[in-house]
């Protein structure tokens, strides 16, 4: 038997409906820390601005921001807590930690307004979290300290550092808020920056910082975890959701679902054997294609009819 698109299009559409979960959301926070002296303060409130501006680009009913006295221990584990009774196992949380760190050769802690934050208690926060593929970077100094206690198999983490000996403060998330934004950190030019584009972006831009300067490099940004090049942080340019159309409107909206149906299953890849992935991941994607051919087609008939 042969389809046509248009049945073809109608099949895959009523396929995924019926099978396919309700839309995962992004849970985003933004941690500014204690800069210490007025240039740490001006570049860690340049970071946090950007990184949360790039982030409702993806996410902008989710995005939370922490900076100066408000951004104690006790509101963080407490916003965490809140946080982790909202989530479903198909959400995601993504986590900034934006500022100085210090490593005593047992601890890392993340210098916040009173007692600092620990590399113990950012364990037990993201061991709450139910799901998986949650997210979470460190800009600080020591930052590589971290990834003894919080590195698992169902999370990614980026640290500026590679232990907790590289102690001066860090250029990294200078270049990795920046590459939120970036045409040129989106290398396959879909419009989102990843996980692995930003941190991509922002070691090469790191270490060429050093170099241009002409230092030796104090710094030496580490990534772990699965799923980084599939998890979206950001959009270079917003995403179009609405339309004079209102049949387009809903096609894109249609399309949007789709996107993150097929951002959430390459995330998931693990769970499934690699036929049913590959048939999962065809199904969303000539669909999407198919969607995006009716709104070529809706706008082309608007055109043609002077509207």
């Amino acid at each position: 038997m042969t389809w046509s698109k248009s049945a073809l299009a109608l099949l895959l559409w009523a396929t995924c409906l019926g099978s396919l979960p309700a839309q995962a959301e992004l849970y985003i926070t933004v941690v500014q820390g204690l800069g210490g002296v007025e240039v740490f303060e001006r570049r860690f409130t340049e970071q946090r601005e950007k990184i949360a501006a790039a982030s409702e680009t993806v996410s902008p009913d989710h995005v939370t921001t922490f900076s100066g006295e408000d951004a104690t221990r006790d509101a963080l584990l407490a916003h965490f807590d809140a946080l982790t009774g909202t989530l479903t196992d198909d959400d995601r949380v993504a986590i900034y930690l934006i500022g100085h760190g210090s490593y005593d050769g047992e601890q890392f802690k993340f210098n916040i307004p009173g007692p600092d934050i620990t590399d113990a208690d950012l364990a037990e926060v993201m061991g709450s979290f139910p799901g998986s593929n949650h997210f979470i970077v460190s800009t600080a100094s020591a930052s590589g300290a971290m990834l003894e206690k919080l590195e698992t198999d169902d999370r990614i983490i980026i640290t500026a550092t590679r232990n907790g000996n590289e102690k001066n403060a860090t250029e990294f998330g200078t270049f990795f808020a920046e590459a939120l934004a970036s045409e040129v950190a989106d290398i396959n030019k879909n419009n989102n920056v990843s996980i692995q584009e930003a941190f991509d972006f922002a070691e090469r831009e790191t270490a060429r910082f050093f170099e241009s300067d002409g230092r030796l490099a104090t710094e030496h940004p580490q990534i772990r975890g699965g799923g980084a090049a599939a998890f979206t942080l950001a959009r270079v340019q917003p995403l179009e959701t609405s339309d004079d159309n209102p049949r387009v409107t809903e096609l894109l909206t249609r399309r949007a679902q789709l996107d993150s149906d097929i951002e959430s299953l390459q995330l998931r890849r693990n769970e499934y054997s690699n036929a049913e992935y590959v048939e999962r991941l065809q199904k969303l994607i000539l669909e999407s294609a198919e969607v995006g051919e009716q709104i070529d087609m809706l706008r082309g008939e608007s055109g043609a009819n002077g509207d």
